[in-house]
């Protein structure tokens, strides 16, 4: 083998090989965990979101800033991921209807996998572009995203929210609307937690 040959990095190709050699459930473990990689790449870069959980400090948060006298028939969690605060949402508003949307795949198959081992009657997992949905029976609406989706999220809800309807977003604001109230989390970061309500 010659030094020039010796320094190259190996190929994906060359390199699923040597696992086939290894045995076939280690190359099909790599072949799985690659394309997994590849998909959260894939839809991170085409949504701007990374399917990243919330901070539990900034959850906590998102929690407290939903009134007290809130009854919402219809609750959305944009961007769900994981579904950590969509679970929650099902548990905490048991009579109200709860959809978690998702459009990256492997985040909402782990969703549906989780409501196997924790089913919640009220809670609905849509894979669906969420500034393509229909927001309009919205009471309360809360989201975890980053600066570029909020401000196509803005015109959106401007758009498809009735009066009275509560947005709570964890660290990204609405640019053009003005939070009823804000709480700043130090535990994460000094994230702001803003809350919104459509006027009217």
């Amino acid at each position: 083998m010659s030094a020039e040959t010796g320094n190259e990095a190996p190929s994906l190709g060359l390199l699923f090989q040597e696992l086939v050699q290894h045995g076939v459930f280690e190359a099909a473990l790599f072949a799985l965990l690659l394309a997994a990689a590849l998909s959260i790449l894939w839809y991170t870069i085409r949504t701007g979101v990374p399917p990243m959980p919330s901070n539990p400090f900034a959850r906590r948060a998102m929690f407290r800033l939903i009134p007290e006298d809130a009854r919402p028939a219809t609750i959305y969690e944009l961007g769900c991921g994981w579904g950590g605060i969509a679970f929650e949402l099902a548990a905490r508003f048991p009579d109200a209807r709860v959809v978690a949307i998702e459009l990256s795949p492997l985040p909402w198959l782990v969703c549906h996998i989780r409501r196997l081992l924790q089913p919640r009657r009220n809670l609905e997992i849509r894979r669906a572009d969420f500034l393509k949905a229909d927001l309009a029976d919205a009471d309360l609406l809360l989201c975890y995203l980053m600066v570029a989706p909020m401000r196509t999220l803005e015109r959106k809800l401007s758009a498809d929210l009735r009066p009275g309807a509560v947005v709570i977003a964890n660290a990204f604001a609405l640019p053009g609307w003005e939070a009823e109230e804000t709480e700043v989390v130090s535990e994460a970061m000094h994230a702001n937690i803003y809350r919104y309500r459509v006027p009217g």
